[in-house]
C-alpha cells in the first residue's frame, strides 16, 4: 500500500487551498473494496504525517455508486495539478463514493483491473 499527500502547492494554481490524499493498493490482497477502504484508513491512521481520525470519520460509510461524472470530475482536479505530476492508473471498472460528497470534501474509491484506489480530495475555501 502507497499514500500519497498532494498538497495545495502541487497544484498549478499556486493560491489553491486544495489538496488531494492518494492510497494505492494491489486488489488481489484485498477481499473487497470495502476492505482495502478499511485498511487504507488504518493505513493513514497510522502515521502522524497522515494522522487524522480516519476510522471515526470514515465509520458509517456508504460506499455508494459514482457517476461517470463524480470519476470525471476527479479526473479534473488531478489534471489540475500537471504542471507538477502526472498521474496514470487504469481503466476504472468500479467506482464509489466513500460518503456522501460535500462541496469540501469529496472520498472515491476506484476498482482499476489490478488495483484499489482511495481518492480523498479536500479544501479549505
Amino acid at each position: 500500500m502507497i499514500a500519497i499527500d498532494f498538497g495545495n502547492l502541487c497544484f498549478n494554481a499556486k493560491a489553491s487551498e486544495q489538496n488531494i490524499i492518494f492510497v494505492a493498493a494491489p486488489k488481489k490482497i484485498y477481499s473487497s473494496m470495502d476492505d482495502f477502504i478499511t485498511e487504507a484508513l488504518n493505513f493513514l491512521q497510522s502515521d502522524e504525517r497522515f494522522c487524522d481520525n480516519w476510522i471515526e470519520m470514515y465509520k458509517n460509510r456508504t460506499n455508494l455508486p459514482a457517476s461517470d461524472d463524480d470519476i470525471a470530475w476527479m479526473k479534473s482536479r488531478l489534471e489540475e495539478m500537471n504542471q507538477c505530476v502526472d498521474i496514470l492508473y487504469g481503466p476504472t471498472i468500479m467506482a464509489v463514493n466513500v460518503i456522501p460528497p460535500k462541496w469540501n470534501d469529496i472520498t472515491l474509491c476506484l476498482e482499476t483491473i489490478d488495483e484499489y484506489i482511495l481518492y480523498l480530495w479536500g479544501t479549505s475555501v
